[in-house]
């Protein structure tokens, strides 16, 4: 029995004992199918969401090829139909550059979450009376204590290039502050450090995002619209790729809905309780299980 056989043998067990049944529509006679290609953007919330896709593909039966890596890796992919589901898109502001560019072949499949943003937040510590917007940063008194360091993530996330914007449309640059892309572990360890010091500092981020669970980040007004408004996260699709999926596949995953709490809940998981992505999916999903037999019914 080959590796291959084995996966989709334990798939299909692993799907009979969730209560999840596994037909024809999903699973073709005679020859095995090729595993369904997931596309994931490498970051926990993203991850999360993914491995609640990749889950449910295997309880219809699939075997699933992951493959994970940046946005300007994973949206080229999209955009070739070299893979055949993608999580996730937010839509229609947050990944509009992606999307104009990578998108034309694609489709929306499933609405993941709504109120998905970018916002620019201090730890709660840091009082409001002085610092409520992006424009108070530019104060002399808030300027002075402010760490001017803005510790982001790559490059190729929105996050970064509308952080970068919106330090020039709010003329921070002009009194010291700068924006530095980093990697997801500088950008997080960045906020651990100064709060265990209660320093003051400028957090770029976004919902869902496991540090908005705990309360102790405070989102600043952005005045001026450059960071963007509300999005939906959603499940996208090559068109031609996702039309080759067995019905009950394509019915199933238009259905997944997960909400902002959702995806919060299972970054919190990920990254407080140590859990793998797989691992808080599989929980999630328990835990909401009449929501997920929904997905699957007939």
């Amino acid at each position: 029995m080959s590796a291959w056989t084995r996966r989709r043998l334990l798939a299909s067990m692993g799907a009979g004992a969730a209560g999840v049944a596994v037909g024809d529509a999903a699973r073709p006679q005679g020859h095995p199918s090729p595993p369904v290609v997931l596309g994931q953007v490498s970051l926990s919330f993203y991850a999360v969401t993914g491995a609640v896709v990749h889950e449910l593909l295997e309880r219809l039966g699939h075997a699933v090829d992951l493959r994970t890596g940046p946005h300007d890796q994973m949206f080229p992919l999209l955009g070739e139909g070299a893979i055949d589901v993608m999580a996730a898109a937010w839509l229609p502001e947050g990944h509009a550059a992606y999307w104009s560019r990578y998108g034309g072949r694609a489709t929306e499949v499933a609405r993941l979450y709504d109120g998905a943003r970018f916002f620019w937040a201090v730890p709660e510590y840091v009082p409001e009376q002085e610092v409520a917007s992006i424009t108070d940063l530019a104060r002399p008194a808030v300027a002075q204590r402010m760490n001017k360091l803005i510790q982001g993530i790559g490059t190729a996330a929105t996050i970064s290039t509308v952080s970068q914007a919106a330090v020039g449309a709010y003329g921070l640059d002009g009194v010291g502050y700068r924006f530095r892309p980093g990697a997801p572990a500088e950008w997080t360890g960045a906020y651990d450090a100064a709060v265990g010091e209660r320093r003051w500092m400028v957090f770029p981020t976004w919902a869902p995002q496991y540090l908005n669970r705990d309360g102790r980040l405070r989102p600043l007004k952005d005045p001026k619209g450059v960071l963007g408004g509300s999005n939906r996260g959603a499940l996208v699709a090559p068109t031609e790729r996702f039309a080759r999926l067995p019905p009950a596949t394509r019915q199933a995953l238009s259905r997944i809905s997960l909400g902002i709490d959702g995806v919060t809940e299972m970054d919190w998981m990920v990254n407080v309780e140590r859990k793998t992505p797989r691992e808080a999916a599989i929980q999630w999903m328990a835990a909401n299980a009449s929501c997920v037999e929904g997905w699957t019914r007939s």
